[in-house]
């Protein structure tokens, strides 16, 4: 049984009937594709089960010439076309070379659901919850291995990290203040050098000495915190500061592995 999340719900392709009927004994089954309605479950041309997930003039100017979207891609419904073969990787296609995960990569602007996966992140939410709850799935697996993937993108990471700097600015840590505090940590006798060291290395980033990939992780530095913990910043003591920063250089992705 192959399975794959659609707009936030899990859809299935079934081997054969018996497994259908054995994962959805009272579910009705259509025995032809070309006139099943859409949403029921139909037998494919090489007797698979599937939902039709859409039946319309699906990327078809033709009003005529209807079509369904499927598991397996979309198929006009007229005579020669099939449904059968292999899950395709983009089931709005009737090519089907794209795959989500490539759309994800070679997306620049952010849908509705990633800015909501941002503010949920940039609050403190662990980053596969904040996926449950942006895409209103309760596929963990899913939701682990795409929230890892939307990290990993630039458009998401600028989201969180001006999502965390207007909420350290509403608590008054702005720029001046942080580098104020990483100075001190360079210029204390009596602060420890491994401290010393990573502030060190933290400016430098900031002042473009280190390679864009090692900036990007400097700016997400108080990625994760919760809003509460942030409000404690101000009034803390500068080593705390520095001990986020370390965790970050140590390859702490934390909560998606």
């Amino acid at each position: 049984m192959y399975e794959r999340i659609v707009k936030g719900k899990v859809e299935y392709i079934f081997k054969d009937e018996e497994e259908f009927r054995n994962t959805l004994p009272l579910e009705p089954l259509e025995l032809d594709w070309r006139t099943a309605p859409e949403g029921s479950y139909t037998l494919t041309d090489d007797k698979q089960v599937l939902k039709i997930l859409k039946k319309d003039n699906v990327g078809i100017r033709n009003k005529d010439n209807l079509g369904v979207r499927t598991l397996l891609g979309m198929r006009k419904i007229k005579q020669p076309y099939r449904l059968d073969g292999e899950p395709v990787k983009n089931i709005y296609s009737f090519a089907g070379e794209v795959d989500h995960r490539g759309a994800v990569k070679n997306r620049k602007d952010p849908t509705s659901r990633e800015i909501l996966f941002a503010r949920y992140v940039a609050d403190g939410e662990d980053a596969i919850k904040a996926y449950l709850k942006a895409y209103r799935t309760n596929n963990y697996k899913y939701a682990k291995e795409h929230a890892k993937l939307l990290l990993k993108q630039e458009r998401i990471i600028r989201m969180i990290s001006k999502e965390n700097s207007e909420s350290l600015e509403k608590i008054g840590i702005d720029s001046d203040y942080l580098f104020e505090k990483t100075k001190r940590v360079i210029e204390n006798i009596d602060g420890k050098d491994s401290d010393k060291l990573r502030a060190i290395e933290l400016l430098m980033k900031i002042r473009d000495m280190f390679p864009k990939e090692e900036k990007r992780e400097a700016l997400t530095v108080f990625q994760g915190f919760s809003s509460e913990q942030l409000k404690k910043l101000n009034n803390t003591e500068i080593k705390p500061i520095a001990h986020a920063e370390r965790a970050l250089l140590n390859g702490d992705e934390g909560k998606v592995d």
